[in-house]
């Protein structure tokens, strides 16, 4: 199977401050991958260089076996902050928004991601309490027909029910020929639904394996591996 994110000695400065050096990874379609590390190890960073928004790296980045730019924006649908939208809009003209401006993106399978969330079309963004916010953006997310799919904490600040229902929807709106990429503390809540875990530290992958490789090698839940990993 060809990989659909391939990156090889990417290195990656911000300022002063080196944040990759010869950093390698791949990742094949058709899979739910968690991205985890301790605050501060370069997760998001990571998610904004595959979603072509951080600059001046060096190296190789390819998703599905162009390198990341223009082209590669087609096909990756990163999970927007919704800060970026005006308090005064309603859902439907965002959506009208992201209908006009994504080629790949279907509008009927938002109102169905809208429907499945129980959320208004005719509501204002600015009324939304955050973790109807957060299901907002990322069924805007999820409504793209992408190649990959970088959730960079979708499950941050939200209760219970908002979670259960954000992770229903990625898995009743997962397509195999696609991936995703999610970052997360909420490591129990993510555990029955991922498919490979990689392990960020220092800048570099220090284990990428199955997870349910890892379990039975390991017997211990994600929670517990991540504790053994970071030697908590």
């Amino acid at each position: 199977m060809n990989d659909l994110v391939k990156v090889e000695q990417l290195s990656y400065r911000k300022g002063m401050k080196q944040i990759f050096n010869a950093l390698d990874f791949s990742i094949q379609s058709g899979k739910i991958i968690a991205l985890i590390g301790e605050n501060g190890s370069g997760k998001t960073t990571i998610m904004r260089l595959l979603a072509g928004l951080a600059l001046n790296w060096k190296g190789q980045i390819l998703i599905d076996g162009c390198v990341v730019g223009t082209k590669t924006k087609s096909f990756v649908a990163y999970l927007e902050d919704k800060n970026n939208y005006q308090p005064n809009q309603r859902l439907e003209e965002i959506i009208s928004f992201y209908d006009r401006f994504y080629t790949d993106f279907d509008k009927r399978r938002a109102y169905e991601l809208l429907r499945f969330m129980n959320l208004s079309e005719s509501e204002k963004i600015g009324n939304l309490s955050k973790g109807n916010a957060e299901k907002f953006a990322l069924s805007m997310t999820l409504a793209r027909r992408a190649k990959l799919y970088l959730l960079d904490e979708p499950l941050s600040g939200v209760d219970l029910l908002s979670r259960e229902k954000i992770i229903q929807s990625l898995l009743q709106w997962f397509e195999e020929d696609s991936s995703i990429i999610i970052t997360t503390h909420q490591l129990r809540e993510i555990e029955n639904i991922i498919d490979e875990v990689l392990f960020l530290r220092d800048g570099k992958i220090i284990l990428h394996e199955s997870l349910e490789t890892m379990k039975e090698v390991k017997h211990k839940d994600l929670e517990a591996l991540y504790r053994e990993v970071y030697e908590i």
